[in-house]
């Protein structure tokens, strides 16, 4: 019981980034939009979507399995979650600069903003969280 309301707070510290993320990418597509115009607005927004979408996919695929029960699997998830996320990057791009022809620099800053996002979540160890019960961070052994 007290893994999955570790989960499910874990779940939710996911959406919750991918939020953050979000609000990035809005203004940076607002600021695009002031800057270069509707060209360069669809491209903030397809930059900062895709590292959103991207790391959404890899912190739920990853969530998949519990470490404390199953830790082979779950490092499992953390490796195919990882190249999958890069994969999905790579495809993201392609059809961005395919089919939308985004401009290089606004879908890049973009990109890399919500890439910051997520740096600035680890380094500041993500205060806005909901606590998980402590056995998750150390195992389950408690």
């Amino acid at each position: 019981m007290a893994n999955e309301q570790a989960f499910r707070a874990l779940r939710l510290a996911a959406w919750r980034l991918a939020g953050w993320q979000c609000v990035v990418t809005l203004v940076l597509t607002a600021g695009a939009a002031l800057a270069g115009g509707r060209g360069w607005a669809l491209s903030a927004a397809a930059g900062g979507g895709i590292g959103t979408l991207a790391g959404l996919y890899q912190g739920l695929r990853m969530l998949r399995v519990d470490a404390s029960e199953n830790p082979a699997g779950f490092l499992r998830g953390v490796y195919v979650g990882e190249v999958l996320k890069i994969v999905l990057t790579a495809a993201l791009f392609v059809a961005a600069i395919r089919l939308l022809q985004v401009e290089l620099l606004p879908v890049i800053a973009a990109y890399a903003a919500s890439l910051g996002v997520y740096w600035v979540a680890l380094s500041t160890g993500y205060p806005w969280l909901p606590q998980a019960p402590a056995g998750l961070a150390s195992g389950g052994d408690d």
